[in-house]
C-alpha cells in the first residue's frame, strides 16, 4: 500500500513521489510490472483500474489459434 506525502494510504498499486506526481503500478498476468506516472490521482487510479481489467481480459488463445489456422491450411496445400 503507497502513501502520499501527508501519510494517508492510497492504495494497492499507488503512491505519490516527492515531487508530487503519482505513480501507479502493478504486475501482468505473464509477470512484466507496468509503471506510469500522473500529475493527479485521479488520472492514476483510473488507468491503474483500466489496465488490470483489460490485463484480465486479454487471451491467450488468439495466437494459438492463428498457428492452427497456418497449420491447417499448410497441410491442405500439402494434400492437394
Amino acid at each position: 500500500m503507497g502513501k502520499d506525502l501527508k501519510g494517508r494510504e492510497l492504495g494497492t498499486g499507488l503512491a505519490q513521489r516527492k515531487d508530487g506526481r503519482y505513480t501507479a503500478r502493478f504486475v501482468t498476468r505473464t509477470g512484466y510490472r507496468k509503471q506510469s506516472y500522473f500529475d493527479t490521482l485521479t488520472q492514476a487510479r483510473n488507468r491503474l483500474q483500466d489496465a488490470q481489467y483489460n490485463d484480465k481480459r486479454k487471451s491467450i488463445v488468439a495466437p494459438f489459434d492463428m498457428v492452427a489456422k497456418d497449420i491447417v491450411s499448410s497441410n491442405a496445400e500439402l494434400a492437394a
